[in-house]
């Protein structure tokens, strides 16, 4: 295995924004530029103007018939404003603003392209579109995101990251490295309770790829292939510059990139995230030690329970009555959004001198067999130590004791009936010493 990467570096980059506006081209040149003076700091500002002057800054009007429609969907799915969404799907003709440069710091084909749309959209209260995404972004929004004096360029302003249900789990992905040259990130089968921490790992370190590549390209030179170092070490000082917010945690964690390139023409190269050379649990036990490592994590709580109570018998009958119209709706992807599916399973004790029984959440990844769950254990287990956070783990249904949605924030908001009874029904003395039941993982439910 080498230690580094060998990625091709395009020899031109191309920014294309789009205005929601019809006018000819020369009178959009001629408002964008006068808009850049009102709306668009130094020391950008004059840049920008200069750039409107030569070809490599261009302006055109083009019917909408001619461009690719803007997908509704996935601006709602981003937060656009639906009036803005509706602005741009009833546009009978659009501005395209392209702007192109070489590779490299600053990208001044990014903000140039960014600065004169968003400058001219703002004269006239119109929203604009990132066509690399696609995006719709208030004129407001997409002027924030340019550098300022400080010459900063927080790149949660311009890397999307998408996540989609896959059987295994999660699979994770950026959009907007590639407007740098930089092919874009993946990572497959994250656990489903991992999915916040590791989009902020993602873009941490988008962040601190992206000043590799620029370290790399810095110079007169402008090479056809750049070397980068296989492992990559990221911060919570990576995160913290990704979003442009105060330094959090102090935690590092190492990851392993590995280069994907693109198969069809005009689709992504991809660099996908793997645990390092020679680590020997699962992935999905390298992603939570990762995400413990970089936003710290709350120590476990175990509930003892009376080994049977009247109350814990009817919660856990009210949960293997309703689970089959519960699993319909998984597999059918009718949860609310944002809603994650969870089960309580017994665990087996694992040691003659194990007494009692042990309950366990885990994170569903797939039921498609009535009688077997794929998911992502939520914890350790304390009887058996092959089950542990983030590992695959294969359920017998037969074992499963209850099921909840659990959204991040609120918490468990359907089913969780056998957690109600732990937290409020006290079992007597001799209970509190039983057997324990481990929780969900980090911001993961209490057990019941």
């Amino acid at each position: 295995m080498t230690d580094s990467l060998t990625l091709p570096v395009p020899e031109v980059l191309a920014a294309v924004y789009l205005v929601p506006a019809s006018m000819p081209a020369e009178q959009a040149t001629t408002q964008a530029r006068a808009a850049i003076t009102r709306h668009v700091a130094e020391p950008l500002r004059d840049i920008v103007r200069d750039m409107l002057d030569r070809p490599i800054l261009t302006m055109r009007l083009r019917p909408a018939s001619a461009l690719p429609p803007v997908p509704a969907r996935l601006q709602e799915y981003l937060g656009a404003d639906p009036a803005h969404i509706q602005t741009v799907s009833e546009a009978a003709a659009l501005i395209t603003v392209r702007a192109v440069s070489f590779p490299g710091s600053p990208p001044m084909h990014e903000l140039a392209a960014r600065a004169a749309a968003a400058a001219l959209a703002a004269e006239m209260d119109l929203p604009i579109v990132d066509t690399r995404v696609p995006q719709i972004l208030s004129a407001g929004a997409a002027l924030a995101a340019l550098p300022g004096q400080d010459r900063r360029l927080p790149i949660s302003h311009w890397v999307q990251v998408f996540l989609a249900a896959q059987a295994a789990g999660l699979c994770i992905t950026t959009k907007g490295l590639g407007r740098f040259g930089l092919p874009e990130l993946q990572l497959h089968n994250v656990p489903p309770q991992l999915g916040r921490p590791c989009t902020m790992a993602l873009t941490g370190l988008a962040s601190r790829l992206l000043s590799l590549w620029w370290g790399a390209l810095r110079g007169d030179s402008r090479p056809a292939f750049v070397e980068l170092p296989t492992m990559v070490e990221i911060s919570g000082a990576d995160v913290a510059r990704a979003y442009q917010a105060a330094p959090g945690g102090s935690g590092q964690a190492t990851v392993r990139l590995a280069f994907d390139p693109a198969t069809e023409e005009h689709s992504d190269s991809f660099l996908t995230v793997l645990p390092p050379a020679g680590y020997t649990a699962s992935a999905g036990e390298h992603l939570s030690g990762m995400c413990d490592a970089l936003f710290g994590t709350d120590p476990p709580e175990l509930r003892w329970v009376a080994p049977a109570t009247e109350a814990m018998d009817r919660a856990m009958s009210t949960a293997r009555q309703t689970m089959p119209d519960a699993r319909a709706r998984f597999v059918a992807g009718q949860l609310p959004p944002g809603a994650q599916m969870m089960v309580k399973h017994r665990v087996t004790r694992t040691r003659p001198q194990d007494q009692g029984e042990e309950f366990v959440w885990a994170y569903v990844t797939s039921w498609r067999e009535a009688g077997t769950v794929l998911g992502n254990s939520a914890d350790d287990a304390v009887r058996d130590p092959q089950i542990r956070a983030g590992r695959p783990v294969v359920i017998d249904a037969a074992t499963i004791v209850d099921w909840a949605l659990w959204i991040d924030g609120p918490g468990i908001v359907e089913g969780g009936w056998t957690n109600e009874v732990a937290l409020h029904e006290d079992g007597p003395p001799e209970a509190q010493a039983g057997p324990p039941e481990a929780p969900g993982g980090p911001g993961g439910p209490q057990s019941g």
